[in-house]
C-alpha cells in the first residue's frame, strides 16, 4: 500500500517554485545541526554554544552567498539546484 501526504509540503504552502539563495543557507544549516547532533553526546544546543555555534554558520553561509564576488559562482549553483529540482519534480510526476 503507498503512503500518500495528506497535507501539502512547505516548498508549495509558501509558493515557493524555485531554489534562492536563502533556502541553501536554511537547508544546509539543518544538515549541519543534524551532523552535530549525530558527533554530541548530548542533542542539546544553545543559542550560545561556542562550539556549534549555528547561528555563526548560518550568517557565514548567507554572507557568502550573497557576497558580489561570489555572484557568478552562487548563480551557477542556483541555476544547477533549480534544474536538479526540476529534474526529480519531473521523475515524481509533478
Amino acid at each position: 500500500q503507498e503512503l500518500k501526504a495528506t497535507r501539502s509540503g512547505n516548498a508549495h504552502i509558501h509558493g515557493m517554485t524555485r531554489v534562492i539563495s536563502a533556502l541553501i543557507v536554511y537547508v544546509s544549516t539543518q544538515v549541519w545541526f543534524i551532523v552535530l547532533c549525530s558527533l554530541r553526546s548530548s542533542p542539546i544546543f544553545s543559542r550560545t554554544d561556542t562550539v556549534t555555534n549555528l547561528e555563526r554558520f548560518y550568517t557565514t553561509v548567507l554572507n557568502l552567498l550573497d557576497d558580489p564576488e561570489e555572484r557568478e559562482e552562487v548563480n551557477n549553483l542556483l541555476v544547477w539546484w533549480n534544474w536538479y529540482a526540476s529534474l526529480l519534480l519531473s521523475c515524481i510526476g509533478h
